[in-house]
C-alpha cells in the first residue's frame, strides 16, 4: 500500500517513483492469469476503500459505488500489461506509462469522471516536475511518474526471471531500453520545468481576500445555524477591508441563501443576505463574490416545476443586479439524480428514494440542474489603477475537472479568463485528508492555464496558488493540518500570466494519445489469444 502514502496529507512523494512496482512484478511473474486480476481488483478496492473513506459521511452508498468502480479499471490494465511484459519486446518504462496515463484519462471522463489520485497529484509541491503540466496537463507529471515504475520493475524482472540465455538477453535489452527512456524523459523535464519556473512572464493582478468558515455540512441538518454563520462572514469581510482589496471571495454556500431576483423577496432572510453583501460590496468599492442557490419556478413544466442551481453571484462597487455563474458540472448523486427525463425516469425516482438528500420520505427532488455555459466576469482593480481583469469561477469539484478551467480559459485568440476564483464547501467530508488532496489537485488547473487562483474553501483549505503552482497565503498556513476552529481570512495579490498554453489550446491529446495506446495493447492481447503460434519472444510462466 505505498501509494497511499504518496498523497496529502502525508506526501511522501519520492515513494510515487516505486509505488507501482510489487503490482507490475505480481503481474509478471504469477503463474495465473485470474489470480492476477483478481489481486488487481482486491488491491485497488482497499486502497479506494481507505483513501476515499472521507466520502462516507456525505453517501455511503456512492462511497463503496464508486470504490468498486475505480478498482475495475485495475484488472483491465494487468490484463494489457501481463500481456505486454511475457510476450511483447517493449520497455516497461512506456508500457507502463502509457497504461496507467490512459486509465488516468479515462478515469477522469467516464461517467462524469473522478479525477482523484492521479500519481501526478502526489507531486504538487515538487515545481519542477509539474510545469510541463502546460504542455500535456497532469497526465505529462503521471507519464514521468509510471516510466520511472515501469523501469524499476523492468530491471527487477530481469533478475528474477534469469531461465535462459535468449530470454535473459531479451529481458535485458528490455530492461535497458527502460532506463534511457526514463533518464531521457526525467532530464527533458527537469530542464523545462527550470526554463518555465525561470519565466519572467507573471505580473501583479488584483488584491484579493479569501474567506473561510469552519462549519460542517451534514445530510441530517449543519452544526450552526445560518445566522451564526452570515455574521461571522460579514466580521470577516470587514475585518478584512482594511487591507483594501480588489475583491472579496467567499465559499460555496456559506449559508442556505437564494439570492436571484426571481426569488429573493421571498424570504426575509434571503433579502436581508443580498442587502448585507450588496452593501458591503458598495461601501468597500469592491467586488464580492459568494457561492448561492438559485430557484426558477416553471410551473407549466409538469417533469420540474422548479429549477435549482448551484451559483456564483458577483456583486460589483456600483450596486447593480449582480452577475451570475451556475456550475455546469454537477456531481451525479450528490447534486443530481440521473434518468430524470426520458424513458428511464422510473429509474430517477427509485435513486432519488434512496439517496439521503431526499428527505425522510424520499420524495423531496433535490437535483440541481447544470449551467448553459462557462461565463467569465470582468473587474477593474482598484488597487492597480482600474486596470481590467478577467476571470472564472469554477465551483466545487470543478476545479478538479480539467476540462472546466481550461474552457474558461480558452478563447479564441488568447486567454479569455486572466485568473480563476474557486469556490467551495468541503464540510460535508468532515476535516481530514479530503481538504489538503483538493488543493493539490487544484494546483495542476493552475500550471496547464497558467493562471493564478484564489480559493475560498468552507472547512477547506483557503488561499492562493500562483501560475507555477506555488502555493501561499493559506488562511491557516500549512495545508497538511486540519483541526476544528481553522478559519478566518488571507489577503494576497493574485499571479497573472501572459503565457497561452499548449493546453489550454489542444486539451488532452496527450491523454488520448496514451489511450489510443493502451486501446492497441488491448487488442492485441484479444487477437494474441486467437492466434495458434503468438509472435515474439514466449517468457515463461
Amino acid at each position: 500500500m505505498l501509494k497511499s502514502l504518496i498523497f496529502a496529507p502525508i506526501s511522501w512523494w519520492p515513494l510515487s517513483f516505486v509505488c507501482l512496482v510489487p503490482w507490475l512484478i505480481l503481474v509478471g511473474v504469477a503463474d495465473r492469469a485470474p489470480r492476477v486480476y483478481l489481486y488487481s481488483f482486491v488491491w485497488a478496492f482497499v486502497f479506494f476503500l481507505i483513501n476515499m473513506r472521507w466520502l462516507y459521511p456525505a453517501t455511503g452508498l456512492g462511497y463503496v459505488a464508486l470504490c468498486v468502480y475505480e478498482a475495475v479499471y485495475f484488472p483491465l490494465m494487468a490484463c494489457v500489461l501481463r500481456h505486454g511484459i511475457r510476450r511483447r519486446p517493449i520497455p516497461l518504462a512506456l508500457l507502463v506509462a502509457l497504461i496507467w496515463t490512459g486509465n488516468e484519462l479515462l478515469r477522469a471522463i467516464v461517467m462524469s469522471g473522478f479525477p482523484w489520485f492521479f500519481l501526478a497529484h502526489s507531486l504538487y509541491q515538487v515545481r519542477t516536475l509539474i510545469q510541463v503540466s502546460d504542455l500535456v496537463g497532469a497526465y505529462g507529471t503521471s507519464f514521468l511518474v509510471a516510466a520511472v515504475n515501469g523501469a524499476v520493475a523492468d530491471y527487477l524482472l530481469t533478475r528474477l526471471r534469469r531461465n535462459g540465455a535468449v530470454e535473459a538477453a531479451w529481458s535485458a535489452r528490455r530492461a535497458t531500453w527502460s532506463a534511457v527512456i526514463t533518464g531521457v524523459l526525467f532530464l527533458a523535464v527537469i530542464v523545462y520545468g527550470q526554463v518555465q519556473l525561470r519565466s519572467k512572464a507573471t505580473s501583479a493582478g488584483p488584491l484579493v481576500a479569501v474567506l473561510q468558515g469552519d462549519y460542517l455540512s451534514l445530510v441530517e441538518g449543519d452544526e450552526v445555524e445560518d445566522d451564526v454563520k452570515r455574521q461571522y462572514y460579514l466580521e470577516q469581510i470587514e475585518a478584512a477591508a482594511a487591507q483594501k482589496p480588489d475583491l472579496f471571495l467567499l465559499p460555496e454556500t456559506p449559508w442556505i441563501m437564494y439570492l436571484n431576483p426571481e426569488v429573493r423577496t421571498f424570504q426575509q432572510k434571503w433579502r436581508e443576505s443580498y442587502e448585507a453583501l450588496r452593501n458591503a460590496a458598495v461601501r468597500n468599492q469592491a467586488f464580492l463574490v459568494t457561492g448561492s442557490a438559485s430557484l426558477i419556478l416553471t410551473p407549466t413544466d409538469i417533469l420540474a416545476t422548479e429549477r435549482r442551481y448551484n451559483s456564483a453571484m458577483v456583486f460589483n462597487p456600483e450596486g447593480t443586479e449582480p452577475g451570475r455563474y451556475d456550475k455546469v458540472h454537477v456531481v451525479p448523486f450528490g447534486e443530481t439524480v440521473p434518468f430524470r427525463f426520458g424513458r428511464l425516469r422510473f429509474l430517477y425516482f427509485w435513486l432519488n428514494r434512496i439517496m439521503p438528500f431526499s428527505g425522510a420520505d424520499g420524495t423531496f427532488e433535490y437535483s440541481m440542474f447544470p449551467g448553459s455555459g462557462f461565463h467569465v466576469f470582468s473587474m477593474k482593480a482598484r488597487s492597480l489603477g482600474g486596470r481590467e481583469f478577467w476571470f472564472g469561477i469554477p465551483i466545487c469539484y470543478e476545479d478538479v475537472m480539467p476540462y472546466v478551467s481550461r474552457e474558461f480559459v480558452k478563447g479564441q485568440e488568447g486567454k479569455r479568463a486572466h485568473f480563476l476564483l474557486n469556490i467551495s464547501n468541503d464540510g460535508w467530508f468532515g476535516r481530514g485528508v479530503q481538504q489538503p488532496q483538493h488543493l493539490a489537485v487544484c494546483v495542476f488547473r493552475a500550471v496547464e492555464n497558467r493562471v493564478g487562483i484564489a480559493r475560498a474553501v468552507n472547512t477547506g483549505v483557503s488561499g492562493f496558488i500562483d501560475p507555477d503552482g506555488r502555493v501561499h497565503d493559506l488562511v491557516h498556513g500549512d495545508p497538511q493540518k486540519r483541526w476544528p476552529g481553522i478559519a478566518g481570512y488571507s489577503v494576497a495579490r493574485l499571479g497573472i500570466d501572459s503565457r497561452y498554453t499548449l493546453y489550454t489550446r489542444y486539451g488532452d491529446w496527450f491523454g488520448w494519445l496514451c489511450v489510443t495506446g493502451g486501446v492497441i495493447g488491448f487488442v492485441d492481447y484479444w487477437a494474441g489469444r486467437f492466434r495458434k503460434q503468438p509472435s515474439g519472444v514466449e517468457m515463461s510462466p
